[in-house]
């Protein structure tokens, strides 16, 4: 499964859409993916993929550790982190944006975040079903119809998530996700899925 970001600087009066030229300088935050692991929520930033998989780390290969079907990949506790100059971090999309899944596979996630509430806490992963992750984010979904993320201070897991956020450096809510799969799943790898966060600059 592949990662994706985009980040956007405002410029005056609104925002530079995708795949025009800015007519600002670029963005000068810095992004990084990351992924939590094990009983101590263990960090680890630039993480380029996040494959679903039968264990709970972010560096096995996938090939090494394959799920069987009727059962579901570990679940993947993944954040963004902010860093650089920027004044504001905001507006925050989450969506898996390319990758039809085949017959019994059903990618479950984190619903979009409407209050401080709605983040989830971190749990060690696992391959039980996931009770948090209510969204159903299988199909594919433009970026511009994404599910909404919030930004936080101090981690991904903490209080105080908010719809913008100027503090430096600052992360995502947990943007958790699992693979779920059914008897009738087929052998072998499933289509690559890219999941695309989009957030505006300034």
């Amino acid at each position: 499964m592949h990662l994706s970001n985009s980040g956007y600087k405002r410029q005056f009066p609104g925002m530079c859409p995708k795949g025009w030229e800015p007519l600002v300088a670029p963005c000068a935050a810095t992004f990084q993916w990351g992924e939590a692991n094990g009983a101590g929520e263990t960090l680890t930033l630039d993480r380029g993929e996040a494959n679903w998989k039968n264990i709970d780390d972010s560096t096995t290969a996938y090939s090494s550790s394959p799920i069987a079907a009727a059962a579901n990949s570990f679940s993947k506790w993944m954040f963004g982190k902010f860093s650089g100059t920027f004044n504001q971090i905001s507006a925050g999309l989450f969506s898996h944006t390319a990758g039809a899944m085949g017959t019994g596979l059903t990618i479950k996630g984190q619903p979009a975040m409407t209050a401080d509430g709605d983040r989830l806490a971190y749990s060690t992963p696992g391959t039980g079903a996931l009770a948090g992750l209510s969204f159903d984010q299988t199909a594919v979904v433009a970026i511009g119809s994404g599910r909404a993320v919030w930004f936080g201070a101090t981690g991904p897991a903490s209080a105080g998530k908010a719809a913008a956020m100027v503090t430096n450096p600052c992360f995502t809510n947990y943007l958790t996700h699992q693979l779920q799969t059914t008897g009738s799943a087929g052998a072998g790898d499933t289509a690559t899925a890219t999941l695309t966060l989009r957030y505006d600059e300034n």
